[in-house]
């Protein structure tokens, strides 16, 4: 009992150094390519809604399995169950990004979406984020990124509506381009801060990360073509924007829903 209370310790020590380093003045990134890998979404199918996720209801379409998945900005890819990688195990990755590192390697980053730590983002901001916004949650996004902190939202410039009042005009941020279709945008921090403090956003379409997960080309083919005995591979979906920013989870939970939902309709 003591070993174990030890090495629970040791965890959440280790988790604390890393979240009182984080750097929040790294909001953005330029970090834009064409995709390693595409394919046809002729055979994306619509799965039902995640239900708790509020009334409007969100869609999930599915987008391929193995190394007939589709990883392009915008997507996310759901974990096999013999994945054991510790970060990856029972993970739900939204990729944000595709390009050439600083090192001109080649890369594809995204953001863990259902790993969330026991802290709000004003907790470990040291300051720098404030108002409404410092209550949400701080998720863990991955193992790399030296502690970058990372705003992800839906209320980008450019989101298409129909009808909209002039209020909902303003209460759109300046932020970079729509993140492939899936109706998120990345940073805009000030710009959020104030809009949720003057009641003109709604802060659970806002959501913190820190660091990332990124994979080599080679090591995103060895992913996708690793496929167990039962058929269990790593899959894609286009999710809408509430599953992503989903404030609510607990370790795994998208990841189980979402599996749940692959079952529901292969069986």
């Amino acid at each position: 009992m003591c070993k174990q209370i030890h090495q629970r310790i040791s965890a959440l020590s280790i988790l604390l150094t890393s979240l009182c380093c984080i750097n929040t003045s790294a909001f953005t990134h330029s970090f834009w390519l064409p995709p390693v890998r595409s394919r046809s979404d002729s055979s994306a199918t619509e799965l039902q809604s995640f239900p708790s996720l509020g009334s409007d209801e969100p869609s999930v379409r599915f987008l391929g399995k193995g190394d007939r998945a589709v990883v392009r900005p915008g997507v996310v890819l759901v974990a096999p169950t013999h994945e054991y990688n510790h970060y990856l195990m029972r993970s739900a990755v939204f990729i944000h990004g595709i390009g050439v590192d600083d090192e001109g390697q080649h890369v594809t980053r995204g953001v863990i979406i259902d790993q969330p730590t026991a802290f709000s983002m004003g907790e470990m901001s040291g300051g720098s984020v404030y108002g409404v916004l410092a209550q949400n949650s701080l998720f863990q996004g991955g193992d790399v990124g030296n502690d970058a902190a990372m705003l992800l939202h839906s209320c980008g410039k450019d989101l298409p509506r129909l009808i909209e009042t002039q209020e909902q005009i303003t209460s759109r941020i300046e932020c970079g381009d729509m993140i492939g279709t899936s109706g998120i945008y990345e940073g805009g921090l000030q710009a959020a801060m104030d809009l949720a403090d003057d009641g003109l956003v709604d802060p659970e379409k806002f959501k913190f990360f820190f660091n990332y997960v990124e994979f080599t080309d080679m090591e995103l083919d060895n992913m996708l073509h690793a496929i167990d005995s039962d058929g269990d591979a790593w899959f894609s979906v286009e999710v809408s924007p509430q599953i992503i920013l989903g404030s609510e989870y607990t370790r795994g939970q998208a990841w189980s829903y979402l599996r749940r939902q692959m079952k529901q309709m292969t069986a």
